[in-house]
């Protein structure tokens, strides 16, 4: 199947977005909406559609969570949590990676990775304030903990479900609870390693961070307390699933307002139009990839390779394809396209297809050289003040790590049935 003209044109987007984020070609704002102005433009998408994602879910949510996080600091209740943590972790860079990252992980395995991300960057960041560490330090590692940490059942993460309900409907048995589990502990534990060694060689620390954090006012322990049961409930609905996750989070934005634990005008510069223009430019990008076949002309051919190959080069030439396109485009978009191809894919070439589709649902959350294939990612990315070079930097090897670890643990559970 021949790339159309429409096809051409999306992956010339796609470049755009990563060549002009890399080199920094324009503000990153007009970059978001150049993509649905030209996806608009050529016909490729409806207008109503190209921009609809300025209303997207995800958005509001980022958007939703950031309001609750200034209100967390701002009514002291943040320096408060972090203080306590901080006496019985200690201060130093290294013990706030892993205490940040356990929690993340494990909220992670039972929350969306998301929420579990927006809940916690309030207090990791007063963490850091108080060991005069750099958030920068610490926004990545806790965005890359809770993406791995959503490996670890089939609901931490939202690919997983996907995989697992495409799998059913194709015939074959669906995932259990915590069959990823397994892969997904190896990941979390090599990936978090990793992180506890390198991260603070490699991440930068900009001395500017604290400055973009809401300034404490006097700690108020009424509204200390309003806001402390307002972040549970959200909390509770994110883990419980009894609300949609964007709703849970505007309630309790507009709960921390209207009890004046945090003023409009506080409310307003939490916001990042950076990220609104970006993550709705990303979205219909990934829409447009779909429609045009784009995606799946390139994975086709790609999966081309594997025809005759041994079982081992074969998983390892579908986990490194989603691998690879996991970071730059939504992971529940890719996994959701993969996984009929990764079936078709396992069948012609005599694997066993479940065996593949895990493949594909872990290497969908494999998504950590730039800031576009994760919600957790895309929630730190400008808070963090971070380039693409560092997403990169920081994030390669995780990713090369978790190719090779996917694909043989995939191999020998699945293929070779030892465990």
């Amino acid at each position: 199947m021949e790339i159309t003209v429409q096809g051409w044109i999306t992956i010339g987007l796609f470049l755009w977005v990563i060549v002009g984020l890399v080199f920094k070609l324009v503000d990153e704002i007009i970059i978001g909406i150049s993509v649905p102005t030209v996806l608009a433009l050529t016909g490729i998408l409806d207008a109503k559609i190209a921009f609809a994602d300025f209303a997207n879910t995800t958005v509001l949510f980022f958007m939703s969570m950031l309001v609750l996080g200034a209100a967390i600091f701002k009514t002291g209740l943040a320096d408060y949590i972090g203080g306590k943590i901080i006496q019985v972790i200690g201060s130093d860079e290294k013990r706030l990676l892993i205490g940040g990252g356990l929690a993340a992980g494990s909220i992670s395995s039972v929350m969306n990775d998301t929420g579990s991300t927006g809940c916690l960057m309030p207090i990791v960041a007063a963490m850091a304030k108080k060991a005069k560490v750099s958030v920068s330090k610490v926004y990545m590692p806790l965005a890359f903990a809770a993406s791995l940490g959503g490996t670890l059942t089939l609901i931490g993460t939202t690919p997983h479900i996907v995989a697992s309900g495409l799998l059913e409907k194709s015939g074959y048995q669906s995932f259990s609870f915590f069959e990823f589990t397994p892969i997904g502990l190896t990941l979390f534990v090599v990936g978090m390693t990793y992180v506890y060694f390198q991260a603070p060689k490699v991440l930068p620390a900009y001395n500017s961070d604290f400055e973009k954090l809401p300034a404490t006012a006097n700690p108020d322990r009424l509204k200390m307390i309003i806001v402390g049961l307002v972040f549970l409930l959200v909390v509770i609905a994110l883990a419980t699933n009894i609300m949609p996750f964007h709703l849970a989070a505007i309630i309790g934005s507009i709960a921390v307002i209207v009890t004046k634990c945090l003023t409009v005008e506080d409310a307003m510069k939490s916001f990042s139009m950076p990220t609104l223009f970006l993550v709705a430019g990303i979205f219909p990008l990934s829409a447009a990839l779909v429609k045009t076949g784009a995606a799946k002309t390139i994975v086709s051919s790609l999966s081309g390779f594997a025809i005759g190959a041994h079982p081992f080069i074969a998983i390892l030439i579908i986990t490194g394809i989603t691998a690879f396109l996991t970071q730059l485009m939504m992971n529940t978009s890719l996994c959701a396209i993969m996984v009929p191809l990764g079936i078709l894919f396992a069948e012609s070439v005599g694997l066993d297809p479940r065996g593949v589709v895990m493949a594909i649902a872990l290497a969908s959350s494999a998504a950590f050289c730039t800031p576009f294939g994760t919600g957790p990612n895309l929630l730190v990315w400008r808070p963090g003040s971070y380039s693409m070079r560092d997403y990169f930097r920081m994030g390669f090897p995780v990713v090369i790590m978790a190719w090779l670890i996917i694909s043989t643990m995939v191999y020998f559970i699945y293929e070779l049935k030892l465990v």
